[in-house]
């Protein structure tokens, strides 16, 4: 189960670059938009824009922007009379001491405190949770054990100023850890240093992350919220009932709007120990079992290849991290359930997840690929007694063995 749970990780890590891809084709989907209103008079919000955080701000005002904070913030002005955006770029410390100082009107994702609730307005709700973690490289085995005193003697890099500094340092304080802190200015720079082992590890919270970097070691969590200077309550106002409004329409939607970029900014570039030993005892080499017919998820070709949207994680795993791929095709879901079983395949896909039947087949399975909806399509008016008559072709997604399962009043 161990080697099990070594190559469902290798897996993983490909799977989330792979589903980079879906994430930004997800987070350009069409929503409904609204037109403006030219009997409202503009109101400029001058909001602040951290430098140098990936995932959460992207870009540079003037150009292009994106990330889960720009989405918001634009979904916030749909609901916001007559607000037009003017990004102030900076770190987050100069950002916050201008906001305090009037000198800019809007920042989101502050955390509260009583010191800051003397100057700053906070949303009534929160704007979300961060939740703080110490992060290495994956290859750091010793990290990956989980014990806090593998930390002792070590250079953690933070950012000065900020809640999940004070956290962390407090955190470290309580395990009895003594290390030496870095202080850089930005979420990338200090992700930067990780990757360039100016430090061994890092303390930040999940808004950004790194394709370089592994959380190793919760260590405490706040909720985030929109701040405004005490001077504007109008935008406070403003706020609120967009907050509101937003959360009538959907309930989760930072939990959404978040999950669009998480994809693409979490996971690990390299391997850790565990894969790295499994793939050395496998000649560096994983089969990859599939079904054929299963477009536009996966086929044969002409030339017995792999083709088809999954075939873009055979190449990530290649390119990636130099895995040698063997795939094998079947034409059947019980063909292909066998040779994982006996283990001359290592991989299988696609395959319905399900885990009590991963459990009754002694497997694991990974992240997910994406999500089906199951229709049943009958010709009587009486779909219980139609459901105990099922057919499904032998590479359907939900093959006999699920069926027997989900409808066992089938005779």
């Amino acid at each position: 189960m161990r080697a099990a749970t070594a190559l469902r990780s290798v897996i993983c890590r490909a799977l989330t670059i792979v589903l980079a891809a879906l994430a930004v084709l997800s987070s350009i989907a069409p929503v409904q938009a609204f037109a403006d209103d030219s009997s409202q008079p503009v109101k400029t919000v001058r909001v602040g824009w951290l430098v140098n955080n990936e995932g959460f701000q992207d870009g540079t005002p003037g150009e292009r922007l994106s990330g889960w904070g720009y989405e918001y913030l634009q979904t916030l002005s749909y609901y916001t009379p007559g607000w037009r955006y003017e990004y102030v770029s900076g770190t987050f410390t100069e950002l916050l001491d201008m906001l305090e100082a009037g000198e800019i009107d809007l920042m989101p994702n502050i955390s509260y405190s009583e010191e800051r609730a003397q100057k700053l307005l906070f949303s009534s709700n929160p704007e979300g949770t961060e939740r703080y973690f110490i992060y290495a490289k994956p290859d750091r085995d010793d990290l990956a054990k989980g014990d806090p005193q593998a930390l002792q003697g070590l250079t953690i890099g933070c950012n000065p100023g900020v809640m999940q500094t004070f956290v962390g340092q407090q955190w470290l304080a309580n395990e009895g850890i003594t290390c030496t802190y870095k202080e850089i200015n930005t979420g990338g720079a200090l992700f930067d240093a990780l990757a360039n082992n100016e430090v061994d590890a890092i303390i930040m919270n999940d808004t950004t992350s790194s394709p370089s970097a592994s959380p190793m070691f919760y260590i405490g969590s706040s909720d985030y919220y929109f701040a405004v200077p005490k001077s504007r309550p109008d935008l406070m106002d403003d706020i609120n009932a967009a907050m509101s409004a937003i959360a009538r329409v959907n309930p989760r939607y930072i939990d959404e709007v978040k999950s669009n970029y998480s994809a693409q900014n979490s996971g690990s570039s390299s391997l850790n120990g565990p894969e790295r030993s499994w793939l050395k005892t496998n000649d560096n080499t994983i089969a990859l079992g599939y079904i054929t017919g299963r477009l536009p998820y996966c086929n044969e070709d002409e030339n017995g290849e792999m083709e088809g949207s999954l075939a873009s994680l055979a190449t990530t795993l290649h390119d990636k991290f130099g895995i040698t791929v063997k795939t094998v095709a079947f034409d059947s879901y019980k063909m292909m359930s066998k040779a994982l079983s006996k283990g001359s395949i290592d991989v299988a896909l696609p395959v319905y997840r399900d885990y009590w039947f991963a459990e009754q087949s002694g497997v694991v399975q990974s992240v997910s690929l994406g999500t089906i909806s199951l229709t049943a399509i009958h010709t009587g008016s009486d779909l219980n007694k139609d459901l105990q008559n099922i057919a499904c072709t032998k590479s359907s997604f939900v093959n006999k063995m699920h069926l027997k399962v989900c409808s066992p009043q089938r005779p």
